[in-house]
């Protein structure tokens, strides 16, 4: 999945270098050029509206208006819009994923630096956190979400494993409540 949307952006950012150059040189682009191009970029913007939906339909049912002015004041957006920083840290999950032992020093940096993202959108409250991991979850099992995510609950379930053993080591703090 994550590897399919990866094409996808890459072969959309081809097409744009591709546009320019030729706009460039002939002064102009023809309409099949644009019509690529456009097809091209509306695919990777239906992904990304299909996860914005799916996000924000369980949001609505978890989060309080409370919850909702919180993150928005830490900066969160949910999936209005394309994160880079979460898009190479599931690229990241991704490859030590196949190695499979969230124990290495590697994994444990990758939920050190996860965490870090969520507690920076929850302001580091716990109950918050928590609701933010449970919609998380949720939104995963919702289809449209799943097809055009490049995370999973399996992945959160390694990093949420990498984080126990960064816990375990020391290298993050144990979280209230624990």
């Amino acid at each position: 999945m994550l590897r399919e949307q990866e094409a996808r952006i890459q072969r959309a950012l081809h097409l744009i270098s591709a546009a320019r150059v030729k706009a460039v040189q002939l002064g102009s682009l023809s309409s099949d050029d644009l019509m690529t191009l456009t097809k091209e970029l509306n695919m990777t913007e239906k992904h990304q509206e299909a996860m914005h939906a799916a996000y924000e339909a369980v949001a609505a049912k978890h989060f309080t208006p409370e919850d909702q002015a919180s993150l928005a004041a830490n900066g969160y957006r949910g999936m209005a819009s394309v994160d880079m920083e979460w898009t190479q840290l599931h690229a990241e999950a991704t490859r030590l994923m196949t190695v499979g032992d969230p124990s290495t020093p590697e994994a444990m940096d990758l939920a050190r630096r996860w965490m870090l993202k969520v507690f920076e959108a929850t302001g580091g409250d716990p109950g918050l956190t928590r609701k933010m991991r449970d919609v998380a979850r949720k939104t995963h099992d919702q289809p449209g979400f799943a097809a055009a995510s490049s995370s999973s609950n399996a992945m959160m379930d390694f990093v949420a494993q990498a984080y126990g053993a960064a816990i375990e080591v020391g290298l993050m703090p144990r979280p209230e409540g624990a």
